[in-house]
């Protein structure tokens, strides 16, 4: 049996109904004798003593769900901020959904999330494996030891007899629980059905009467009542032993301290709690979070759009992001702060500030958060992933350079995830005059006279001014725009709404005079790809040059062609 000195475990109370206790000389387990049908009930208590040592324990049957991530960050805090171990344990049990591409995929997104392991596939351990595939011969040695101390007896119902027990207890309105067929057979019995050969199940005998309670560290005190549960399974026909029997082994095998899991294992605690004091092993502190929820408040899922990490990532979320999003369904610091590194929620996490109603996935605040710590990245970095993203979709020649700091630095305010940038640049360098200047918003802009300004307009660029103030930068602009308000008696929003139109086509965006600088740059520096459908300078006045203002006034029908510049 595996040595679990120096573990903290739950120590257990025993009340019994005619029962005799004998506490061991080891403090870590409680003996126990009793006279007939066992009846008891157990007290989970707390204690502070010995290392933490928490487990993340997926399935590997598919993509890491968003609901499992948070359970392995809230593990990983637990045993960081305690300064404990964090094991990765992959429960693969069942052969015919599990694959290792799945587990593959499950470590992948751990990795992008941050959440190292300190025992587990690829990092090894002294309480290995840890692929319950390659720890059955210690499930059959434990399930062995239970048949020998009478706590387990073979089952010989066919699936017809089962199935007919459920329908009886149907009828008389009560839980489809074992009736105990063979939990009294004789020896002979026994005997008479392993010499037919007959298949049987292991089956662990629940005492009739009693209670389990225990002080679950976020949800407080829970407590079962045995005579609802009835025998179960806990070796099949086949030799495969079920889940409840190997996470018990596993959990206490492995000297895991603390189960922090969902709350739908809530239930099979009972079960795990019965198999832990049959083997003779303390419990750990258990702590049941509580699901994650849709904004309809029903159970996350596919039909409400991304749910798992990978999506997520593939989707352009930064992992700081999601890990910062996630440690905030269902736990808070106590402050209105909202953004926290990984290494700041170490620092601050306490399973005590877990609550226990469900937490909403709101995928808007999430794409908002995302886009705060896209923003709060040193600048080197934000450029070089933005700058590798325009270049990927065929926008830039170079990943790097003026250009791209400058593109960045005026459009990252409006960028929340890394594709965002393709449809910012691309918006920026296109010019969709006519589009703008027919809607209802471009109204009020032709009722201004922005005709008579785009002639002024013309005239500064056919004469080499407005270029030439281009050429000097910022203070180029500033003082061209300065004199030209002045020729047309204008300033504020009745001067550059109706430049902001002519010189990019649109009503809104970041700041003109930064707009204006960008785009000469973009068609003086051949940074931008020609099959970019980026419109330069010569191209817009020629456009300007040739719109037809009355046609707008007197609302006479765009042609296609004009449509299309």
């Amino acid at each position: 049996m595996a040595t679990l000195a120096g573990a903290p475990w739950l120590r257990a109370r025993l009340i019994s109904n005619g029962q005799s206790l004998l506490y061991c000389g080891n403090r870590q387990s409680l003996c126990f004798r009793s006279r007939g049908r066992r009846s008891f009930s157990v007290f989970a208590l707390a204690g502070d003593e010995g290392d933490v040592r928490v487990r993340f324990a997926p399935s590997p049957t598919g993509n890491l769900h968003v609901g499992g991530a948070r359970t392995a960050l809230f593990n990983y805090l637990y045993a960081r901020s305690k300064g404990g171990k964090f094991i990765l344990r992959i429960e693969d049990t069942d052969l015919e959904r599990s694959t290792r591409e799945s587990e593959e995929a499950v470590l992948r997104d751990l990795s992008w999330l941050g959440l190292d392991w300190d025992e587990g596939p690829g990092v090894g351990g002294n309480y290995g494996p840890y692929r319950q595939s390659e720890r059955n011969a210690l499930y059959k040695q434990f399930a062995e030891k239970l048949l020998q101390s009478g706590h387990v007896y073979r089952c010989f119902c066919s699936a017809e007899e089962l199935e007919k027990m459920k329908e009886i207890a149907k009828l008389k309105q009560l839980p489809p629980v074992y009736t105990g067929r063979w939990a009294s057979a004789t020896e002979e019995e026994v005997l008479e059905e392993l010499a037919k050969g007959t298949q049987y199940t292991y089956r662990f005998r629940v005492p009739k009467e009693g209670s389990l309670k225990i002080d679950d560290l976020i949800r407080g005190e829970v407590s079962w009542n045995f005579d609802t549960l009835g025998d179960f399974v806990i070796m099949r026909s086949n030799g495969q032993p079920v889940y409840n029997f190997c996470v018990t082994v596993d959990d206490a095998t492995m000297a895991i301290s603390h189960v922090i899991r969902a709350e739908e294992h809530l239930p099979n605690t009972l079960r795990q709690a019965l198999i832990y004091k049959a083997l003779g092993f303390p419990m750990p502190h258990f702590a049941h979070v509580s699901l994650i929820l849709a904004p309809d408040r029903s159970k996350l899922s596919k039909r409400h759009g991304a749910t798992s990490v990978g999506q997520f990532r593939d989707m352009g979320y930064l992992p700081q992001a999601m890990v910062n999003y996630l440690a905030l369904l269902g736990w808070g610091d106590g402050t209105e702060n909202e953004f926290f590194t990984l290494e700041q929620l170490v620092g601050k996490f306490t399973i005590e500030r877990v609550n226990k109603s469900g937490a909403i996935f709101d995928s808007t605040k999430l794409r908002w958060m995302n886009g705060q710590h896209l923003r709060s990245l040193p600048s080197e970095e934000l450029n070089q992933i933005i700058g590798e993203r325009w270049k990927d979709a065929g926008i830039v020649t170079e990943a790097q350079g003026v250009f791209v700091q400058d593109a960045v630095l005026l459009l990252k305010d409006g960028i929340d995830l890394i594709p965002d940038s393709e449809k910012a640049l691309s918006s920026l360098l296109s010019y969709p005059l006519y589009e703008t200047l027919a809607s209802t918003e471009g109204k009020p802009i032709l009722e201004d006279g922005v005709s008579e300004i785009a002639k002024s307009l013309l005239a500064a660029y056919d004469g080499g001014e407005l270029s030439g103030a281009l050429a000097e930068g910022q203070a180029g602009w500033k003082n061209w725009v300065k004199n030209f308000g002045k020729l047309l008696k204008r300033k504020g929003k009745s001067l550059f709404m109706p430049l902001r139109v002519l010189l990019t086509g649109k009503l809104h965006g970041p700041d003109i005079g930064a707009t204006t600088l960008l785009l000469y740059k973009a068609g003086t520096s051949g940074c931008v790809v020609p099959q970019a459908e980026f419109v330069t300078f010569d191209e817009r006045f020629k456009i300007l040059r040739e719109v037809q203002w009355e046609s707008f006034s007197t609302n006479v029908p765009l042609s296609a062609g004009a449509v299309t510049h």
